[in-house]
């Protein structure tokens, strides 16, 4: 029980497989027996900040040896996330002048995108007078990202996930809404897209379809190889960006949009418009969800996985009668910040970063 290096590798274990709170308790110990473990301190901050405790992560970095780049990068991007930002912006300078003394070497590369990273998030976190603890006001404030529908109960505080949703089976009639509120959106932004280029698999197909028809533009596959100039580039569920690590650089006036983004996972491509976040979220085609058959019995029947073409399915989504309202009191918040947003605003910056799960908004979720 005094053996500080067996409590690091079982921290070490559990962080590996993403079980933050099991590598967080071995941490803590193996910071204890042996206080000048840099890298256990590092994970341990890293643990508290993906279980939104962010501002315990600022005081376990605070303890570290701030001479080394990651633990000072990632001091102030939690600062920032707590809300702390006395001496952010001269640490924020200062690591720039550091890295602007390095050659432009392959090495060197992510540490200076790490750094325009956090020089855009604090230009972002300016221009929020006062930033709720909600996914709306923290996704534009990290990622310069729109976020289309959020969940919301007027008679709690509590948001349920800060906005986001836990698990969600979809529907045609809430997929049609999200396609609305994007078409709203556009027109609002004074944004206009050449076509749809949805990636190349059955669910982004079925939603690039859809938005073909709400925005009344044409549809495409996606292709790297193509320029897609002015396009939409859609993806049903932002994990399926993976594979295209070309959209994290903002070209030819593309814009990324996911229906579904996942709020517990990394994702390598944060998409400049997501549709909502779930933990987990069933497409309505492809069944496992449920529907009401009695209302009054309460009596629920398993749907099944359509098997129809994916235009004669968003052609059903399209006709579907909507759940969106007509007011939407986040779009002018959007609106007052359009220069900020990735792939729309002058001031958004070039590229498109890694989505991680660090945040200030406290979430429920199943584990």
């Amino acid at each position: 029980m005094r053996n500080a290096e067996g409590f690091d590798v079982l921290g070490s274990f559990y962080f590996e497989q993403q079980y933050y709170d099991m590598a967080q308790a071995f941490y803590e110990k193996a910071v204890e027996l042996q206080p000048d473990n840099e890298e256990a301190r590092h994970n341990l901050a890293i643990c508290y900040a993906r279980q939104f405790e962010v501002g315990k992560a600022v005081e376990v970095l605070k303890k570290s040896d701030l001479g080394d780049f990651w633990n000072m990068y990632f001091l102030n991007k939690c600062k920032l996330l707590d809300g702390q930002l006395d001496g952010v912006a001269e640490a924020v300078a200062g690591l720039r002048a550091v890295i602007d003394t390095y050659p432009n070497e392959e090495e060197i590369e992510i540490p200076r995108m790490k750094i325009v990273e956090l020089e855009e998030t604090l230009q972002r976190y300016n221009t929020v007078a006062e930033a709720q603890t909600h996914i709306r006001d923290w996704q534009y404030i990290q990622y310069g990202g729109v976020m289309l529908d959020f969940f919301e109960r007027e008679d709690s505080d509590d948001y349920v996930a800060g906005g986001r949703y836990v698990a969600s089976w979809g529907s045609n009639e809430s997929i049609k809404a999200a396609a609305e509120k994007l078409a709203r959106l556009a027109d609002r932004l004074s944004v206009s897209f050449r076509d749809i280029a949805a990636l190349p698999d059955r669910d982004s197909e079925i939603i690039g379809r859809l938005l073909a028809r709400q925005l009344g533009i044409g549809f495409g596959t996606y292709s790297p190889e193509s320029e897609h100039e002015g396009s939409l580039i859609v993806a049903a569920d932002s994990s399926l960006l993976m594979e295209y690590q070309e959209l994290v650089t903002i070209r030819n006036g593309q814009i990324v949009f996911s229906l579904n983004h996942s709020w517990l996972d990394a994702a390598a491509v944060t998409p400049d418009i997501i549709g909502f976040m779930t933990q987990t979220y069933v497409f309505p085609w492809n069944g496992g969800g449920f529907k009401l058959t009695d209302p009054e019995q309460g009596t629920l029947e398993e749907t099944q996985p359509d098997s129809r073409q994916p235009e004669e399915i968003a052609a059903d989504i399209f006709n579907a009668e909507s759940e969106e309202p007509e007011a939407d009191p986040h779009l002018e918040f959007y609106a007052s910040r359009r220069d900020y947003l990735k792939g729309i605003g002058s001031e958004a910056g070039s590229s498109r970063y890694v989505f991680m799960i660090e945040s200030p908004v406290p979430g429920s979720y199943f584990v």
